[in-house]
């Protein structure tokens, strides 16, 4: 399991953010659901949604606009970092919509194995990438998806080729994942993957053998290691700290050049 939502400082003022609720994705019924509730006369079973809610931060004018959809971590979501990442984002000319999972299902982390998995964390993705989609001022067609530890796992889970990406006729032009386990090998959409090099909670050595045993299917995926860097290295605090175990600790060399990386995987997602 793994942490919190964590962004680097924003050097830009910060951003109002409006708050709003939308519900989870759900997945279309499969042809054979579809075949035996005709074969039954009977209606496709509707399944069950929740609803969630997320801060919403947007540039100034009509737009449209391109979109982020931001995962937090298993410590739920934070005011201050999404407030900075929204400063950040919108003054790049999109809009943030930073999702928060945990608040209104009244859960405080997921951060222990006893703690569980939290319900289907992928599904409220594509349930924000849905809600920006049906915003006037967002280019449903450029919207990419930002995770950060348990949020970046999710963030892979939600691109992963052949995966649930399938299911939907929307999808995510790109991802972004801070320092995720890495499992999945292969993803539907340009991919790139931020860690420490001595991170001790989700090992960077795990997604350098996932590189080495992909295959060629799927988009380009771009790993990048930061020498000396632990876990959360961008997530601005006076000294090193530990969490349920785990070293937490500032990098500024690596979490600028992290921003950088991201900025960069923005904006060739986004370009026409």
């Amino acid at each position: 399991m793994v942490l919190l939502a964590v962004v680097a400082a924003a050097t830009a003022l910060p951003a109002a953010a409006e708050t709003v609720h939308f519900r989870t994705a759900i997945t279309p019924p499969s042809p054979l659901q579809q075949r035996l509730a005709k074969e039954r006369g009977e209606a496709v079973p509707v399944q069950a949604t929740e609803q969630v809610s997320g801060e919403l931060y947007r540039p100034v004018g009509a737009g449209p606009f391109p979109a982020v959809v931001s995962l937090h971590g298993c410590g739920g979501r934070g005011q201050a970092s999404d407030d900075a990442l929204g400063a950040r984002v919108t003054a790049l000319g999109y809009v943030l919509l930073a999702v928060d999972s945990f608040g209104p299902r009244g859960i405080v982390h997921r951060c222990t194995e006893d703690a569980g998995w939290p319900a289907d964390r992928v599904m409220d993705a594509y349930g924000a990438l849905h809600y920006l989609a049906g915003l006037p001022f967002v280019d449903a067609d450029r919207v990419a998806v930002l995770g950060f530890s348990q949020g970046a796992m999710i963030a892979l889970s939600a691109v992963q080729f052949g995966g649930i990406e399938t299911l939907f006729d929307r999808h995510f032009r790109a991802a972004i994942a801070y320092y995720p386990y890495c499992g999945e090998q292969n993803f539907a959409v340009p991919t790139l993957i931020l860690i420490g090099e001595l991170d001790d909670w989700t090992p960077a050595t795990a997604c350098q053998a996932m590189m080495a045993r992909r295959s060629s299917e799927g988009a380009a995926v771009r790993l990048i290691v930061y020498p000396g860097a632990w876990h959360a290295f961008n997530f601005p605090r006076p000294a090193p700290t530990t969490a349920f175990g785990h070293r937490l600790e500032y990098n500024e060399v690596a979490a600028h050049a992290a921003w950088e990386e991201t900025v960069g995987a923005l904006r060739a997602a986004f370009t026409k």
